[in-house]
């Protein structure tokens, strides 16, 4: 009973603004100052390392972002298509540095390895003129001139 009492004694001293032992009341059981601030340093310590992993996550998006853009810039600078972007491992600055240039190694090697085409031309009949144009039979016979 006399515990009840210290209780009510409590709660009243805290609605009158007067806590004398600075304890707090709630729902029956009474917490000492030292408790109170461990709870709430232990609430306000969540709340900073969920804050700080809020800030790493964007931080590493903006770091993701920021190597991307730096690979289209050194395909377009290689002369390389833009689809190619996707196929670049834009991890982190050296994995992406590296498979650019295994690309462009690739793309090199294809480039030296197709055969060359020469285009023979027309060969031009001799007796004939070298000009089709004027020696259309059609524009002859409409009078256009060449």
């Amino acid at each position: 009973m006399d515990n009840e009492n210290n209780i009510n004694n409590n709660s009243i001293e805290e609605e009158n603004g007067n806590n004398g032992k600075n304890n707090a009341v709630i729902e029956g059981k009474t917490f000492s100052q030292e408790e109170v601030n461990h709870i709430v340093g232990e609430r306000l310590a969540k709340e900073k390392n969920k804050n700080e992993t809020e800030i790493l996550k964007k931080e590493e998006e903006l770091q993701q972002r920021e190597i991307r853009l730096n690979a289209r810039e050194i395909l377009t600078e290689k002369g390389l298509s833009m689809r190619l972007l996707e196929a670049v491992n834009c991890t982190s600055t050296e994995a992406m540095n590296k498979s650019i240039s295994i690309i462009e190694e690739v793309f090199n090697d294809y480039k030296n390895e197709v055969p060359k085409f020469k285009f023979k031309g027309v060969h031009i009949a001799e007796g004939s003129s070298p000009d089709p144009i004027k020696d259309d039979p059609i524009r002859e016979a409409m009078g256009l001139e060449g």
